[in-house]
């Protein structure tokens, strides 16, 4: 056998190989691009169930106040601050046998018209990470009727609503579906990139 046929040879052995660590290299970047999709998904999907599990909670129990940026505080918790917002409290049977806690005064008898100001549930360290408008949520938890959590105006309705708590299962098992659908994309897409590496 001639020298050059030997090489030609030698050159068609080596291909298949080259070949093969293209197509691992495109398997491993599927796999990793899947795994992350579905993460997210995931994570998202489990948001989704634990706040629709408090939700269910504060579901005919709970009322919405609109406020306005007033100045920071320091959190109960981290290092960080929360913001002061101010609203009127609006009319409300939830006002007649609980005492309103703003998260930074003692409890108060509060009355529908009256000026009110209460703790958001938003962190920052500046002015500036602060919405200027946010809708409080507020529900009965102790005795007492409490801020749980704060959000863009329009988040909570007018109050959290059976039909509320099924919109938000609805949305994690719409992402659950979604984190399913990525992993049979992720075994479909090396599938399709091993057979066409071979």
């Amino acid at each position: 056998m001639s020298h050059d046929a030997q090489e030609f040879f030698d050159f068609d052995e080596q291909e298949p190989p080259q070949r093969s660590r293209a197509g691992g290299w495109r398997i491993v970047l599927v796999v990793l691009v899947g795994v992350v999709v579905s993460l997210i998904f995931a994570v998202a999907s489990l948001l989704a169930f634990d706040k629709a599990g408090r939700l269910a909670d504060w579901a005919g129990n709970s009322m919405v106040v609109s406020g306005s940026y007033q100045t920071m505080t320091h959190d109960l918790v981290t290092k960080d601050f929360n913001g002061i917002y101010a609203g009127i409290m609006p009319d409300n049977e939830l006002l007649k046998d609980h005492p309103f806690d703003n998260g930074l005064n003692d409890p108060v008898k509060a009355a529908a018209g009256d000026q009110i100001t209460f703790r958001g549930s938003e962190t920052g360290q500046q002015d500036s990470d602060f919405p200027e408008a946010v809708d409080a949520l507020l529900a009965v938890e102790d005795g007492r009727l409490r801020v749980m959590e704060t959000g863009e105006p329009g988040s909570y309705g007018e109050g959290i609503t059976e039909s509320t708590v099924t919109g938000q299962r609805v949305k994690a098992i719409g992402l659950a579906g979604l984190t399913l659908l990525s992993l049979a994309g992720t075994v479909w897409g090396v599938r399709a990139v091993n057979r066409h590496a071979h």
